[in-house]
């Protein structure tokens, strides 16, 4: 598959992403249902852990893999914690100072895998607190050990090619 065209799965997949993630229907109401929702969202968190681990160990057996799959379960991660707090922010807006909207459930999530926390948007709640701590753990854990996989893969890759066009300059230029 050409480069152009992965690039382009890649951003069609992040779009259909986004799209899902910004109209998911949720209710302000704290019931069964959000209690089902906020548990729905921890087996889904789990699964994402699974599946970039998963995607990581692959990447690492078979290194001629592609690398779209593994960016796109961290998109996913990111965005399952963006709609996990933005559940967390309907269902008890004090858990959450700042987070009022889908965008700033994002940017929160965000400025805390980045590790930037402007403030502006803080976990105030005990179990807001809780579901960052355990963002901060994931991110850690998983997250980081996917972008370092992600990082050597496009590392090796340049490096292969370097060295391929080496060896074809270099068959070139010798005498037959």
């Amino acid at each position: 598959m050409s480069p152009v065209r992965r690039v382009l799965r890649f951003i069609v997949a992040v779009v259909l992403l986004s799209v899902v993630y910004f109209t998911i229907p949720l209710t302000r109401e704290i019931g069964r249902t959000e209690v089902a929702q906020l548990a729905l969202g921890a087996v889904a968190l789990i699964l994402l852990a699974f599946m970039v681990v998963w995607e990581v160990r692959q990447q690492m057996a078979d290194q001629s893999r592609n690398i779209d799959r593994l960016a796109l379960a961290m998109a996913v991660a990111v965005m399952g914690f963006a709609l996990i707090f933005y559940v967390m922010a309907e269902a008890d807006p004090g858990q959450i100072v700042g987070l009022e909207t889908r965008i700033d459930s994002l940017y929160f999530t965000m400025t805390t895998l980045l590790t930037i926390g402007y403030g502006d948007i803080h976990a105030e709640g005990q179990g807001a607190r809780a579901l960052v701590l355990v963002q901060m753990v994931f991110n850690v854990a998983i997250l980081t050990t996917a972008a370092t996989t992600l990082g050597h893969q496009v590392r090796s890759r340049a490096t292969a090619k370097a060295e391929s066009r080496r060896q074809d300059l270099d068959t070139q230029r010798k005498p037959t």
